[in-house]
């Protein structure tokens, strides 16, 4: 496994209570409730200044991008970024993004909007995966969701079969026309949870942000084979989490990999690896 320390530098983007009181009989002072000229000049916020309030972000993409979303745009991210890309891979991440664009308002996809958190918490954050460990021959996604980590993944890595594993109905038929549209023919969709009920033959499963590490490990020992892996995509305070996996599986699965990288220079991240025993 190749350890990177950085992918890329940013460029600065970040992406009381009243008590009761008795009603009075006379009417209200004209003088308490005119406003303010102070409260007239406080500064209206961007969300409330295109109708969204109530702490909620709004779904017009629009709003968090620095610039015009091109397919070129989206290319030159990729590259300031240092990832490197192909043409075709370009063209299918522009057809990805204009999907979660056009649907994520009516699908709830993904709080993650803008070109360039898209690009880079969503496209690099997953395909970096694939450059930093070799890939099995079949690669689950539990939670797929959106697409995250999967379709990166299978784009990254197109001789590898992947899995996209989702029980949600309209998800469901978010990653079908993703698949259709951009034409994975390495991708199958599972619409269903993965549980010991429901088990899937592979090489690797791999999550991001589904559940915590030990919850994952307990609904795929019972029918995961010997050297399987299960591949966990975490944030960088993910130790408790291993503690506990490591206590509670002991002689089960054993801890393959660590890596701690960054994604933009500031993003931190860790790709931990749980590997079965081999009986």
């Amino acid at each position: 496994m190749k350890n990177r320390s950085s992918y890329g530098a940013s460029r600065g983007h970040t992406v009381a209570s009243v008590k009761n009181q008795p009603q009075s009989s006379s009417k209200p002072s004209p003088v308490k409730n005119k406003p303010s000229s102070r409260a007239a000049a406080k500064p209206v916020s961007p969300n409330r200044q295109r109708g969204f309030s109530g702490g909620k972000r709004p779904y017009d993409y629009a709003f968090y991008e620095r610039a015009e979303a091109t397919p070129a745009y989206l290319a030159r991210l990729f590259a300031e970024h240092h990832f490197a890309v192909g043409s075709r891979e370009i063209s299918a991440y522009w057809r990805y993004y204009c999907l979660l664009r056009e649907h994520n308002a009516a699908l709830d996809l993904t709080r993650i909007m803008g070109i360039e958190a898209t690009v880079l918490k969503h496209f690099i954050d997953c395909a970096v995966v694939a450059d930093m460990l070799p890939l099995g021959k079949t690669v689950v996604d539990i939670g797929s969701g959106a697409g995250f980590p999967g379709v990166p993944l299978a784009l990254r890595s197109p001789t590898t079969r992947v899995i996209l594993a989702e029980s949600r109905g309209k998800r469901v038929q978010f990653l079908e026309m993703v698949k259709r549209d951009l034409q994975l023919t390495n991708v199958e969709i599972f619409p269903r949870s993965v549980t010991t009920e429901t088990p899937l033959v592979a090489d690797d499963f791999i999550t991001r942000a589904v559940e915590v590490i030990p919850a994952t490990l307990a609904r795929l020992s019972p029918f995961m084979a010997p050297n399987g892996r299960a591949i966990f995509m975490k944030g960088p305070n993910c130790g408790p989490e291993i503690t506990a996996a490591q206590q509670q599986f002991k002689g089960v699965f054993k801890m393959t990999a660590d890596e701690k990288y960054a994604i933009g220079g500031r993003e931190q991240r860790r790709l931990v690896v749980f590997s079965k025993r081999g009986e």
